[in-house]
C-alpha cells in the first residue's frame, strides 16, 4: 500500500467512526480529520507524479566523473 491508499484507507476510517458516534462533536471531527486525509492523500499523489518522471534521469558523466546539473 502506496501513502496515497493509506492516506485514503485513513479518511475511509474515519467517517466510519463518524457513522458510528452519538456525539455531533465527535462526528464533526471525525469528518473533519477524513477531509484532511484525503487532501494529504491528493498531495501525495500530486508530490508523486511529479517525482515519478525524475527517477529515470541519470546522472551525466565526464570521462567517467558524475557532473552536476544546474537548474
Amino acid at each position: 500500500m502506496d501513502r496515497c491508499e493509506a492516506y485514503g484507507h485513513f479518511a475511509v476510517k474515519c467517517v466510519e467512526l463518524a457513522r458510528t458516534t452519538d456525539s455531533p462533536r465527535n462526528r464533526s471531527i471525525m469528518l473533519q480529520m477524513a477531509l484532511v486525509w484525503l487532501r494529504l492523500a491528493e498531495y501525495a499523489a500530486k508530490t508523486t507524479a511529479r517525482k515519478e518522471p525524475t527517477e529515470f534521469i541519470r546522472p551525466a558523466t565526464v570521462d567517467g566523473e558524475q557532473t552536476q546539473h544546474i537548474g
